[in-house]
């Protein structure tokens, strides 16, 4: 709840004060009067000296702790603010009505400071007596969160023992949103702001745990401007971030996406007006394969100030952005999303909710259709700003906390937490090569759930290196096709037993007597019929025919040892025709470009007999 209070509502208060000689001795009376005039004039130091002469004539006079309060709040100095109602209330908790405000300044001001005891008794006589509604609404979720604050310190068990910050003093300021691309190379991506400087710029580092082993300002996507909360998908690939008061900008920050090709980040574009407004847009978070979007903007027809949105990346275009509806966003502000790699889960901070004090991090099941917002408590969260989140892959949370300070920048750190997270995914990643020189490949790969029939992560490997990486968000069966221009796709059976595995294709260029295993073409045992598993497998090849219509291929049939030669034989004849049934009807397709021939069983150089279908370029 880190909300701003109404400058004027105290002055306003300091200036029409009603002086009462019931209040105070006549010597007290005119020192109060020429403070009042001294600050007429902006003659600070004089103001407090006069108030000061005051209260050492009569300390234990709660009326003028309440009136140096106001002085203080005049000359900006919120510390001596909170400090004169601490010792006000202390001295008598029952003020004039003229002070109401004060017991909610006092309350919600200890509260940002973590100080919840001292909080609870003004907070609840403002709840009492205070008539302004945007005061009495934020009055009562401070309550609720006192409460919460209080039994979190009472429960927790001293787990921030293993909480470690990054040692990053020496060379920013502030660093914060910070985001890890996957293993085998990972790196962390941040905002920072370099000690000495006010301009933010977008980070990546390498970590040797609390310490960088090297940091270096990402080139092309910085410009002289400010750039910052960059959102990173998991394979290091694509990258969304915030560019503000840019030439092709819709608004004041809009976001922006660049692509990693080769050894360098692509010129960044903006990501146009289903995506920007003419508001504010920032704070992004990018789904593992780059095609789905959530950020935070304080666009008109929201819930509150920033709310959270989405849009998803459909046949190459982003969709128009939707709100994510008041389950998530309040009256205040929301931001920096966060998605688990799993997709069961997503963590946001707010400043609307039942908390610490400040920006919290909360978490609620994803989809949103069930399960409700939860805030992560201790030791994450603190009476201070806590403003991002994010877990690795091997399950450690990090999160950036802004620092209580005068400043009128704060700075920011971010801390971690070693966590045994078990994710409930896969990391699957490897290299594209030509099969017949090794070269490397920028391939398209595509990963189908075999169960519920649908794509559900496509990315392409690296141009220059051939790597790729990719992440399978739930315990299914998978279907594995990589496939390049000139080249025979490569299709694979996904089983995994690890967290993390390694798959690396050699595609074959289209040519004579190139042979690839379809993979993915399943029979019940002793069959030829087509399980609806297959499919995929088939829009493959025909995709393939319809892209090269002079392409003529044999489709081979199989089956294992079990039987007579003749029996199998038969069985594979009908298993190809099979295939080549299906392929015929497909739009593009010409019949007389296919065949279909059965083989029976055949001993591989393996020692095992071949029980796939394949096809021969002829």
């Amino acid at each position: 709840m880190n909300f701003k209070i109404i400058p004027l509502l105290i002055i306003t208060v300091f200036y029409t004060l009603t002086l009462s000689s019931q209040d105070y001795k006549w010597r007290t009376e005119r020192l109060v009067e020429k403070s009042k005039e001294a600050l007429y004039k902006r003659d600070w130091e004089a103001a407090v000296q006069y108030m000061e002469d005051a209260i050492e004539i009569e300390p234990e006079n709660h009326h003028l702790y309440l009136e140096k309060a106001s002085l203080f709040y005049g000359i900006n100095d919120l510390n001596k603010v909170v400090s004169s109602l601490e010792k006000a209330f202390s001295l008598e908790e029952n003020w004039p009505s003229k002070y109401t405000d004060y017991y909610f300044i006092l309350g919600k001001e200890s509260f940002d400071r973590g100080k919840y005891q001292l909080a609870k008794k003004p907070i609840e006589i403002y709840k009492q007596k205070g008539y302004k509604e945007e005061y009495l609404k934020m009055a009562h979720i401070i309550s609720e969160s006192i409460d919460f604050a209080l039994q979190e310190i009472d429960k927790h068990d001293g787990s921030d023992k293993n909480v470690e910050s990054i040692e990053s003093d020496k060379i920013f300021r502030s660093i914060y949103f910070p985001f890890f691309t996957l293993y085998p190379s990972e790196f962390l991506y941040f905002t920072g702001q370099r000690t000495g400087s006010l301009a933010e710029g977008i980070y990546r580092a390498k970590l040797s745990g609390s310490q960088f082993q090297n940091v270096e300002k990402v080139p092309v996507i910085n410009t002289k401007d400010n750039e910052g909360a960059a959102a990173i998908s998991a394979d290091g690939r694509v990258m969304v971030f915030t560019g503000c008061n840019k030439r092709d900008g819709l608004g004041s920050c809009d976001l922006y996406i660049s692509y990693f090709e080769g050894d360098e980040w692509q010129e960044p574009e903006n990501l146009g007006g289903n995506i920007n407004s003419s508001a504010w847009e920032s704070q992004p978070f990018l789904s593992s394969d780059g095609r789905f979007l959530i950020f935070s903007s304080n666009r008109t027809g929201g819930f509150g100030k920033r709310d959270l949105y989405y849009s998803k990346k459909v046949n190459g275009k982003w969709t128009e952005a939707i709100n994510l509806g008041k389950k998530i966003n309040t009256f205040a502000d929301e931001i920096s999303p966060f998605l688990t790699l799993s997709n069961d889960e997503m963590y946001f901070s707010s400043n609307g909710g039942v908390g610490m004090g400040g920006f919290d991090i909360y978490k609620i099941k994803w989809p949103l259709d069930e399960g409700e917002v939860s805030n992560l408590g201790l030791p994450v969260n603190s009476f201070n700003n806590e403003l991002s989140y994010h877990q690795k892959f091997s399950g450690e949370k990090y999160w950036s906390r802004e620092m209580q300070s005068e400043a009128q920048y704060p700075p920011s750190k971010i801390f971690f937490q070693k966590s045994k997270v078990e994710n409930e995914v896969n990391l699957v990643f490897g290299g594209v090569i030509n099969s017949k020189d090794s070269s490397k490949l920028r391939a398209k790969i595509q990963i189908y759930d075999l169960k519920l029939d649908s794509l559900i992560q496509e990315t392409y490997s690296n141009r220059t290196s051939g790597e790729y990486k990719v992440i399978i968000p739930r315990p299914s069966e998978y279907a594995f096709y990589v496939d390049a221009p000139n080249y025979l796709f490569n299709s694979r059976r996904l089983e995994i037993s690890e967290s993390k595995t390694e798959l690396n294709f050699a595609l074959k260029p289209i040519e004579k007597g190139a042979i690839v295993e379809l993979n993915n073409i399943y029979f019940e045992f002793d069959s030829y019929e087509l399980s609806e598993k297959s499919s995929n497998e088939i829009n493959k090849v025909a995709d393939l025919l319809s892209q090269n219509p002079n392409l003529k291929i044999e489709i081979g049939g199989y089956t294992d040892e079990i039987g007579s030669a003749s029996y199998n034989k038969e069985l594979s004849r009908k298993r190809a025709k099979a295939v080549y049934e299906k392929l015929i009807i497909k739009d593009g397709v010409l019949e007389e470009n296919i065949k279909a021939v059965g083989y029976g069983a055949k001993k591989l150089p393996s020692g095992e007999y071949r029980k796939t279908v394949i096809f021969k370029v002829l």
